[in-house]
């Protein structure tokens, strides 16, 4: 079969089915000749210029454009023909047109040429690209500001392809890390790992894209970071997917997080402090249920033999000395522990004078020795013969150096050694007392003047106390400007303190508070003397002490009573006790300050 030439009857059915495509395509398109005369204009450029057909028809097509293609028009097309050199011609670019009101708009161009009877005519076919531009700039203005956001933000954003390639690297990034962005894009990921996520990080990539098992992405985890530096660092990072196409991306943000390990570990620190302080009150609060009752077990005993009928007097006698001995015992831990309130509330205050060491330290003794002879120790004490002078409490620092001795005592067994040495230094009064005892746990020695801290109670149980005589020592010579330190090369090897003291010079003069006290300490004979408190035993057993000791005295239980009674009996003497009801003690004192002026000396009675 051949084919045959089509009827020429046909022809106006083809030509009237291109007109038909050519009028309903959404593009403009518009043929010129050589001398770039429009020939067709077709309905879709009509709307895109605004021009019906018969209004450019005939025109040069440069009423369609805007400067400097208007002007370069002409040239162009006869260089073309000249030349045969094309800038548009079979290439397509983006131009402005105008439209009739003058307005210009982005347009896609397309030109092709053809012949017709040798004669060369060109097609343009636009597209009106206004919507698409603004598209793009939105998009363009988008990307500008998540680019902004991304570069401002506190946390690292890092992207990564497939291969684990770094792709994106933000400025907080940079400063988190300590690389330049040109240093890490183009690089693996895992220049930033350290081990073990380093030689982790290709088999986990490479198992989640076979089997979209995630372990970080869409989750995020806590995980260490490498600086350029080599150091590394706790971070936050969470990871998430995307894809570009067809490619598959991964956007990791980092958070260092160093400063919120560092509080948690502090937390947790102090978690631990606190509940291993609470541990040491709980076991301090034992011990001091076990103290306190300890003497009141044989003054209860002691008292219900001085009840017997058939007590003598030598029974009655033991019965008194035993419920004085424990009473003592009672008084001294109930006095350790009011100190220690004192001195951690800041309510102590010292009666600074210019004290010698030496006669602090023979007070001291006086205190400690029948602790130190019950249990059979060899004490050695060393002073020297020139007095060392410090401005200081004598009873504080005698109870300092008191402390020290008795608990050498307690914790060496029986016929230990004590040693006791006093010296100057310089500027400087030194004390150091050595014991021969159980030693100090190296574990347990920096805590050893903590509230609570002891080390192996049993030698310290067979003498009584609280463990809290060190904690005491401490504050109190701090509080003289001093400090004290101890050392022991471990259990069993004995302990040693040194307590270092401001010394003043050696020609200091001045009396001392035990000097003052011996003068002062001429009784008031005949003297009437008012107790107030409303603990009744207490305020008669004062009362019934004083009257005793030659003086008149009388009591009530309450502070309206005690103005009304101090009317009465123009006491010389007044001792109030602080803790009254209704009207407290200092209320009690400011009114008889103010009515009795300085003819009533005024004694505060407290247990506070």
């Amino acid at each position: 079969m051949t084919d045959s030439p089509r009827p020429d009857h046909d022809f106006p059915e083809i030509e009237e089915r291109m007109r038909s495509v050519v009028d309903h395509v959404i593009d403009g398109i518009i043929t010129i000749d050589e001398q770039g005369i429009v020939l067709t204009f077709n309905p879709a450029a009509e709307r895109t210029f605004g021009y019906a057909a018969a209004e450019v028809i005939g025109q040069n097509i440069k009423m369609l454009m805007p400067e400097p293609y208007r002007h370069e028009h002409d040239g162009y097309i006869d260089n073309y023909l000249r030349t045969g050199q094309a800038k548009i011609i079979g290439i397509g670019r983006e131009v402005l047109g105008m439209r009739k009101d003058g307005s210009t708009f982005p347009m896609e161009l397309a030109i092709s040429e053809f012949r017709i009877s040798q004669k060369r005519y060109f097609t343009g076919i636009v597209r009106d690209i206004t919507g698409r531009k603004q598209a793009e700039e939105e998009l363009r203005r988008a990307e500008e500001r998540m680019r902004s956001v991304v570069n401002h933000v506190i946390d690292g954003i890092i992207t990564i392809d497939a291969d684990g390639i770094i792709d994106s690297f933000n400025p907080a990034a940079q400063k988190l890390f300590g690389y330049e962005r040109s240093e890490v894009i183009g690089h693996d990921v895992k220049m930033l790992m350290p081990d073990p996520y380093h030689g982790q990080h290709d088999q986990y990539l490479r198992n989640y894209l076979r089997t979209g098992q995630a372990k970080i992405i869409g989750i995020g985890r806590e995980v260490l970071g490498k600086r350029k530096n080599g150091s590394t660092f706790p971070m936050e990072l969470a990871v998430s997917e995307f894809y570009m196409g067809s490619r598959r991306y991964f956007t990791g943000i980092v958070r260092d997080i160093t400063e919120r390990k560092r509080l948690e570990n502090e937390l947790q620190e102090q978690f631990h402090e606190l509940a291993e302080a609470d541990k040491q009150k709980n076991e301090f609060l034992a011990m001091l249920s076990h103290e306190l009752r300890n003497p009141l077990a044989p003054m209860r005993n002691a008292v219900h033999l001085m009840k017997m009928p058939s007590a003598d007097v030598a029974m009655v006698d033991h019965a008194r000395d035993i419920i004085e001995r424990q009473l003592h015992q009672l008084v001294r831990l109930v006095d350790d522990l009011l100190d220690v309130s004192r001195i951690i509330r800041g309510r102590i205050e010292l009666r600074k004078s210019t004290v010698d060491l030496n006669a602090v330290v023979r007070r001291a003794l006086e205190t400690a020795q029948p602790v130190i002879d019950a249990q059979g120790h060899e004490l050695s004490v060393t002073l020297p013969q020139q007095p060392v002078y410090v401005l200081g409490d004598l009873i504080r620092l005698a109870q300092v150096i008191s402390n020290l001795l008795t608990n050498a005592a307690k914790y060496t067994g029986r016929s230990g050694r004590i040693a006791l040495v006093l010296q100057r230094d310089g500027d400087t009064a030194r004390l150091t007392i050595t014991d021969s005892g159980v030693g100090i746990a190296p574990e347990l020695l920096p805590r050893v003047f903590d509230l609570f801290v002891q080390g192996d109670h049993s030698l310290a149980r067979t003498q009584g106390g609280l463990g809290i005589g060190l904690t005491l020592v401490k504050r109190l010579v701090e509080m003289h400007g001093g400090n004290v330190r101890a050392d022991s090369a471990g259990e069993g090897k004995g302990s040693q303190f040194q307590v270092w003291l401001p010394a003043l010079p050696d020609k200091s003069t001045g009396v001392s508070d035990e000097a003052a006290r011996s003068a002062a300490s001429s009784p008031l004979k005949h003297a009437r003397v008012l107790v107030v408190d409303d603990n009744v035993d207490a305020a008669e057993s004062v009362a019934t002490i004083l009257g005793m000791s030659g003086l008149d005295a009388r009591c009530v239980f309450d502070g309206p009573a005690a103005l009304k009674a101090a009317e009465q009996y123009l006491p010389d003497v007044v001792v109030v006790d602080i803790g009254l009801p209704g009207i407290d003690g200092y209320q009690v004192a400011s009114h008889l300050r103010r009515r009795f002026r300085s003819d009533v000396t005024l004694i505060a009675m407290t247990g506070y």
